[in-house]
């Protein structure tokens, strides 16, 4: 079956409805809150560890709902999408409405804006990933989904160069905030009309009268019978789903220290004279688009030579390209922003090929089981339950070295009392971990990765379904 103009056109406005603040969400809330709000430590770890646990329990709460409920909200996973995602929506602007000065204040703030925000991203995404495998089960129209998801990532992905310059950096945070309410708009609109087109092929199985047709009043036959205990399991058994979980969530902590802590690397590390403001204002835009450029051109080599061979170049890139590194050193700031940018670049890209193998799983266990539906959101949502932690793990890590070698007192604008060893430390630290980031995560992903045998079954498994 050939996917339809109209089909990727909704698919790629989902992706870029929820590219455009979740991209913004990440680069920018950290900062916010350390550098504008100063929160402290306590609260900030404080806050992280709550995201953390509120993590482990929506994920596959929301993952059993979406594939085992038929809610108003629930039916299909476009409708899921279409009232869920201007929530969601909505929510990326709370983070930076300022509700006070003090550290109770901002702490509660912190606290409230990252479960609000993980609530809905979690049920718009688990809906959005298991979009991406039931709109084709061909392994060519995945592809081609990937590719064009790609786009509406670039596409969204430029909000971040929007803020930056419209807000100069952040220090014009009015016209970051009236910024970030227009892309909350677009986001809006853009999440509604997917909602509205983005059927699924299991959808056009259950069309089975004119009338059904005409409403768009569409149940898919979903697995209502088996406990969520069960289906865990069954998913847990799967050597290649705990092969692939390993790496990704490898994957989840090295993108949350490049997503959240890239600007602040960048701004102590490489000085106002080696590279100006406005090429790094440049440099922190280009971040998040090259790795859409990267998937958008290498698209027909992936369909060629396979995405595990992709996935596993990526893992021997950031190896060796971290070695390379420090050796160099971090004296050559034209060196080190092009190792950051080709870091990132290799992280989000590989990041958008994931979806491939647990499209892959979702399908094997669909045949295994003999299910009617696929587990999409379930095998999503266990993935995430296990790799989402990362997200909050990575930054207290992070923050933590960071405090250590000198770096509260210089957010808390007290530079008098930091010696310039105490600079030198801070900044060698910054080096030492923009390196060993990605050289441990990198040895553990391709010895992980290894272990994946799927490699790709899509075209028995297609035959079959």
């Amino acid at each position: 079956m050939t996917l339809s103009n109209k089909t990727i056109l909704s698919y790629c406005a989902c992706v870029t409805g929820f590219s455009l603040i979740a991209t913004a969400y990440s680069f920018y809330y950290i900062k916010v809150f350390m550098n504008l709000y100063h929160i402290e430590e306590k609260w900030f770890n404080g806050a992280q560890i709550l995201y953390l646990i509120w993590n482990a329990v929506n994920d596959p709460l929301f993952a059993y709902i979406q594939d085992s409920t038929n809610f108003k909200f629930t039916k299909t996973r476009r409708e899921s999408i279409m009232y869920s995602g201007p929530l969601f929506a909505i929510s990326f602007l709370l983070p930076w409405i300022q509700w006070g000065d003090n550290s109770f204040i901002v702490g509660i703030h912190l606290i409230v804006s990252l479960f609000i925000w993980d609530t809905l991203f979690t049920f718009v995404g688990l809906a959005q990933c298991a979009l991406s495998t039931e709109l084709s089960t061909n392994l060519s129209n995945r592809i081609t989904l990937t590719r064009y998801g790609s786009v509406g990532s670039l596409l969204g992905a430029s909000s971040v160069m929007v803020l930056e310059y419209t807000s100069d950096s952040l220090h014009n945070f009015r016209a970051f905030q009236t910024t970030a309410a227009i892309l909350t708009i677009c986001s809006c609109t853009l999440f509604w009309y997917a909602g509205r087109n983005a059927h699924t092929v299991y959808d056009f199985k259950q069309l089975s009268t004119t009338e059904e047709e005409a409403n768009g009043d569409i149940s898919q036959n979903k697995t209502t019978k088996e406990s969520y205990w069960r289906q865990t399991m069954q998913i847990l058994s799967d050597r290649n789903f705990i092969s692939f979980v390993v790496a990704n969530f490898c994957q989840e902590f090295h993108r949350a220290f490049l997503s959240n802590f890239m600007a602040i690397l960048g701004d102590h590390l490489i000085s106002d004279q080696d590279i100006s403001r406005n090429g790094r204002k440049l440099f922190y835009g280009a971040v998040t688009i090259m790795p859409q450029l990267l998937v958008i051109f290498g698209t027909p080599m992936i369909e060629r030579y396979s995405y595990f061979r992709a996935i596993r170049i990526s893992h021997i890139y950031k190896v060796v390209a971290a070695i390379v590194m420090l050796c160099v050193g971090q004296d050559h700031p034209w060196c080190l922003i092009t190792f950051l940018m080709l870091d990132s670049c290799f992280a989000n890209a590989s990041y958008s090929l994931l979806c491939l193998p647990l499209s892959d799983i979702a399908d094997a266990n669909m045949m295994k089981y003999d299910r009617k539906h696929p587990i999409s959101s379930m095998i999503f949502g266990t993935n995430a339950l296990i790799v989402k932690p990362a997200i909050s793990l990575s930054p207290m890590l992070v923050v933590a070295v960071l405090n250590n070698h000198g770096y509260s007192q210089l957010k808390d604008n007290v530079a008098d009392d930091v010696d310039l060893q105490t600079s030198r430390e801070l900044k060698h630290a910054m080096f030492m971990l923009i390196c060993f980031y990605p050289m441990v995560i990198g040895i553990i992903q391709f010895i992980s990765w290894s272990r994946y045998s799927v490699r790709k079954r899509s075209k028995q498994i297609l035959i079959d379904l």
